[in-house]
């Protein structure tokens, strides 16, 4: 039976994007060896290059193989999470119409082409998520797919795919469109993110920071750096945003420091510079991974 990788993949590299496969009832970049699916590793870097021939040659063989793309610098997306029909309307309201839309369990996806200055932002009313702006260092995946929680298919709801649509073609996005969704959405609630300054005072950050420093298993591994591995009571990996091969960014509860560069880091500088995201999801993506950390982070930022 031909998996969605091998029934999509090749057509969506030849239109300019790059897929890459999903492990099968999950929303995660993985891959097969030993008759076992794993994690992919470093799936980061499909985001800088497409796959080689050989590489989705070996991926088409894969058992089950789900299909997503690692978004470069170029393609953007605009991802709903809810069914809420005034939120949506508002939503679609601060962006260009776009007639490649994707639908998992609710919501939707509109693709575009926007310039690297658009950068990742989540969007969140109260404590609910409900959109994301997913740009370069981020993954979203595609029909046909099959959704871990419908055990549906994902399906193309708008009259284009991206299997027939070159990014060329994609409608663009404004560089201010983060901003054009903030005020979108501040009627339903939202409120942006304060501003975060390294070496802050006893703030929210500060928190997260400390708290982060003092539990590296629970984030460390899950950045997907170059050569990340175990030194000491810390780790060590590459700077990969350097252009770098060398492990000299070390993480140790004293600190993060870039040995290469003579600098040194905050956990959420981190997660930034490691996803190249915006601060709004570096706070997220960082809180969700030491939410089951004992509490030194005691106030968590819930506006995202």
């Amino acid at each position: 039976m031909t998996s969605p990788y091998a029934s999509a993949g090749r057509r969506l590299i030849d239109c300019g994007y790059s897929a890459i496969p999903v492990a099968p009832l999950t929303k995660r970049p993985g891959a097969f060896s030993l008759n076992e699916w794993r994690g992919m590793t470093e799936w980061q870097r499909f985001c800088d290059r497409l796959p080689t021939e050989i590489e989705t040659g070996i991926w088409d063989k894969w058992p089950d193989a789900g299909v997503c793309v690692a978004i470069d610098h170029r393609l953007k997306v605009i991802d709903v999470d809810t069914d809420d029909h005034a939120l949506m309307g508002a939503v679609l309201s601060a962006i260009p119409i776009s007639n490649v839309i994707k639908r998992g369990a609710k919501g939707f996806s509109a693709f575009y082409r926007g310039s690297s200055s658009i950068v990742s932002q989540p969007f969140s009313v109260g404590k609910e998520r409900v959109v994301d702006l997913l740009c370069h260092g981020r993954q979203t995946v595609l029909p046909p797919t099959i959704h871990p929680t419908t055990l549906m298919p994902y399906a193309w709801n708008g009259s284009d795919t991206l299997e027939n649509t070159p990014i060329d073609q994609l409608p663009e996005l404004p560089d201010d469109v983060a901003q054009r969704l903030e005020t979108a959405l501040a009627p339903f609630g939202y409120k942006a993110p304060e501003a975060y300054q390294t070496g802050q005072g006893d703030t929210v950050w500060r928190e997260l920071n400390e708290t982060a420093l003092l539990n590296l298993d629970l984030w460390v591994p899950a950045l997907g750096l170059l050569d990340t591995r175990r030194s000491g009571r810390g780790w060590r990996a590459v700077a990969a945003w350097r252009g770098v091969e060398n492990a000299n960014l070390s993480f140790h509860p004293d600190g993060i420091r870039d040995w290469g560069a003579d600098e040194s880091h905050t956990p959420i500088n981190v997660v930034m510079k490691a996803f190249g995201v915006s601060l709004g999801s570096a706070v997220e993506w960082l809180a969700e991974r030491t939410a089951s950390a004992p509490a030194r982070y005691v106030q968590k930022p819930t506006t995202y």
